[in-house]
């Protein structure tokens, strides 16, 4: 891929969806941190396509209006919002994630209609295993660039599409410290120093397994928890939270484990820094963004053994991975890091190092850029 290096002004549409506060899923909140860094850069005209207005008042939000069924109806308005655009138009933008074969083939096949670069990045976390496989393949072998938040997904979708490249750019955001003291903000929680707290942060869904840490504390056991001063906190909401509350309280688990619902951004790191234990759960990730937050705060990790995380963890280096859904081995290693102070004080240490060796939201964004301005507008 040829770099443009005479030009510093781009204009694009980014089609993005639905966007964080609406929706707290990795893309999504990535999707909101990036677009108001674009917007912010007084270079770049920027129009963009989605359920939700962003909060800052620059650019051009174009509405996404949601007609049922989304598949049919949204490739009529992707057309002709481009149809509109077109002579304004540098490049577009797309993310792609878990959708029908329908979007993804509309996109390539208007916009190569109307001889306009297309750049794409994958959110999805698990590789291809498409039913109907060329609209697939069409769409990303004539995209202009193709970026992956992570190596193994470039690498399994590389294996599905040998003819396009893969760039590999983690999906960074600017992540905050908070600025309160563990103590103070253990306390306004309702907890003491001494309780030792393990976060989980992210969407309460079957493919998280939030049921497999409830299963590991029934396992624990309360006299355990309450002998080592364990509390666990569920940072987020989605369809399980019923289930898991149910559980919860036939467990008889109810002052060990707290839901805490959605959580904002601006409020997340007081969560992090209060913590002293984070677990993912998944049965596979991207690269994900609570994940890289956990690591950035310097907290002692409990990982799935999952596509992307174990991409992202070491076992016994900068975490302690367990075989997924496996509860009694999520239970044995609970257990484990619970007790040992001097293992969970070396793996925060070599996780946060590798944080700051791996990962920059500077770095990154620089990344964008030089993919963005390779467009050759004619």
């Amino acid at each position: 891929m040829k770099i443009s290096t005479g030009r510093n002004h781009s204009a694009a549409l980014y089609v993005l969806g639905t966007l964080y506060p609406y929706f707290t899923g990795g893309m999504e909140i990535f999707n909101y941190y990036f677009l108001n860094h674009q917007l912010k850069n007084p270079d770049n005209t920027i129009f963009y396509l989605g359920e939700n207005k962003t909060d800052l008042a620059t650019g051009h939000f174009v509405p996404l209006q949601r007609l049922r069924p989304q598949r049919f109806f949204y490739p009529f308005q992707f057309f002709f919002t481009v149809l509109k655009l077109r002579k304004k138009l540098d490049f577009v933008y797309l993310c792609f994630a878990e959708q029908s074969w329908i979007i993804p083939f509309a996109h390539s096949l208007a916009l190569r209609f109307f001889n306009i670069p297309y750049i794409v990045t994958i959110h999805w976390g698990k590789a291809p295993a498409w039913k109907w496989r060329y609209p697939y393949v069409y769409f990303f072998r004539h995209a202009h660039a193709v970026i992956g938040v992570s190596e193994p997904i470039c690498y399994a979708f590389k294996k599905a599409v040998p003819r396009q490249e893969f760039l590999y750019i983690p999906p960074l955001i600017p992540f905050q410290r908070a600025k309160t003291e563990k103590e103070a903000l253990k306390k306004g929680m309702g907890y003491s120093i001494q309780e030792k707290i393990l976060l989980y942060v992210g969407s309460l869904k079957p493919m998280k397994n939030p049921d497999k840490i409830v299963e590991a504390f029934r396992i624990i056991g309360p006299d355990f928890l309450k002998t080592h001063n364990i509390r666990l906190i569920f940072a987020g909401n989605g369809e399980m939270e019923d289930d898991l509350r149910e559980r919860v309280e036939k467990y008889d688990l109810g002052g060990y484990i707290r839901f805490e619902g959605l959580v904002s951004r601006e409020n997340i790191p007081d969560y992090y820094k209060a913590a002293d234990f984070y677990v993912i759960s998944s049965d596979y990730e991207g690269t994900s963004l609570s994940l890289m937050e956990a690591m950035f705060n310097k907290l002692a990790i409990v990982g799935s053994d999952g596509p992307g995380i174990n991409h992202m963890l070491r076992h016994e280096q900068n975490a302690l991975l367990y075989e997924t859904v496996n509860i009694e081995e999520l239970a044995k290693t609970f257990k484990r890091i619970f007790t040992d102070p001097i293992l969970g004080e070396k793996l925060s240490e070599s996780a946060v190092a590798d944080f700051n060796r791996q990962y920059s939201y500077e770095s990154m964004i620089k990344k964008y850029e030089s993919v963005f301005l390779s467009v050759d507008p004619e």
